[in-house]
């Protein structure tokens, strides 16, 4: 375990159950503790383990309301269309419910322990890889809704499956150089860099609040210099350096080569339709008019294994990890006492 968190050689991808569902009980309870009654019902067991309405509706409350909502309504003589698509939703949910006490009940029996340094040390690495601080790296996963707490659980229950599994499998889990090198060869197209477009800029600034004759008068003016352009008779760098108002004037209007994603979502879609040589049409923005030149192309260059190695092992982790589960549950499933106390 320490050895793969020290090697950062994974990324954090995570192996989570979805939970979508909470069940009440079919029937009215008519006393002062109805609420206390209802989330306490049992609704199934798996070997000796107690499954409540209350653990699923702390899984997830919206399911359990639209199942709540459904059964409400069948209590009043309500039926509607939807009410196939809940209860077909309800028996796949149960049943991985079912699946992640199997599992849970498997990760006890073999007593895998996952200490707070190691999970710490592997988010550390990955930070590190990421050019983060591990603060930084907390705050980066804060602006896209992911939880400190949150996150650190799903790394802690993705490590110890991945033990259980080695528990159980054994070698048949290690993933050789040999496969790897193997896939990389294989999907190499996967691992190409990103394309690159060289290009030449003429731009004509408008004023802020600019009024619509300025506007079109600046138009107008940049449509004249882009017919100079394209029937060739004085050069598109001379053109830049006489009328852009891009810094890039000074270099003929040149910006050199760049990536797709540094471009604006306006920009990059045209620049990299543009054929080698190419004039684009005047393209709005709310700074001013610009019109671009393709000058070069360059396809992405192909990482090489060293640089993917890491990426391909998570790949191949993911299908290892999810192909064993399987046959683990399946064995589980067979073994084991399950009761479902409600109609799915």
């Amino acid at each position: 375990m320490e050895s793969i968190i020290e090697k950062g050689r994974i990324f954090a991808f995570i192996i989570a159950f979805i939970f979508l569902i909470n069940l009440i009980n079919l029937f009215p309870v008519n006393t002062k503790n109805a609420s206390a009654a209802i989330i306490d019902q049992v609704i199934a067991v798996v070997n000796k383990t107690p499954v409540t309405l209350g653990d699923f509706a702390r899984f997830n409350r919206a399911a359990f309301l639209e199942y709540e909502q459904m059964q409400n309504q069948a209590s009043r003589g309500i039926f509607t269309s939807s009410d196939s698509r809940v209860m077909s939703k309800t028996k796949d949910v149960i049943n991985l419910l079912v699946d992640n006490i199997l599992l849970k009940q498997e990760e006890e029996r073999a007593a895998i322990y996952i200490s707070p340094k190691q999970l710490s040390s592997y988010i550390n690495g990955i930070a590190h890889a990421n050019n983060l601080t591990e603060n930084q790296f907390f705050n980066l996963l804060k602006k896209k809704g992911i939880g400190k707490q949150a996150y650190v659980k799903q790394i802690k229950n993705h490590f110890i499956q991945i033990e259980l599994l080695r528990k159980v499998y054994g070698n048949r889990m290690v993933i050789a150089n040999k496969a790897m090198l193997a896939y990389y060869k294989k999907n190499m197209e996967e691992f190409r860099g990103m394309p690159m477009v060289d290009l030449k800029l003429i731009f004509l600034a408008v004023p802020h609040n600019a009024k619509k004759g300025l506007k079109k008068k600046i138009y107008e003016r940049l449509l004249k210099i882009r017919n100079l352009a394209v029937k060739g008779n004085v050069s598109f760098s001379s053109l830049a350096r006489k009328y852009s108002e891009d810094p890039s004037e000074k270099n003929g209007g040149r910006i050199g080569y760049i990536y797709e994603d540094k471009l604006s979502p306006g920009f990059s879609k045209i620049a990299f339709r543009l054929k080698v040589g190419q004039i684009s049409g005047i393209i709005k923005s709310p700074f001013g008019y610009t019109i671009l030149k393709s000058v070069g192309k360059k396809m992405g260059a192909f990482k090489t294994f060293k640089q993917v190695e890491p990426e391909i092992f998570s790949i191949l982790e993911r299908r290892k990890t999810s192909e064993y589960l399987a046959k683990l549950l399946k064995k589980d499933r067979k073994n084991a006492y399950i009761k479902i106390k409600i109609p799915v």
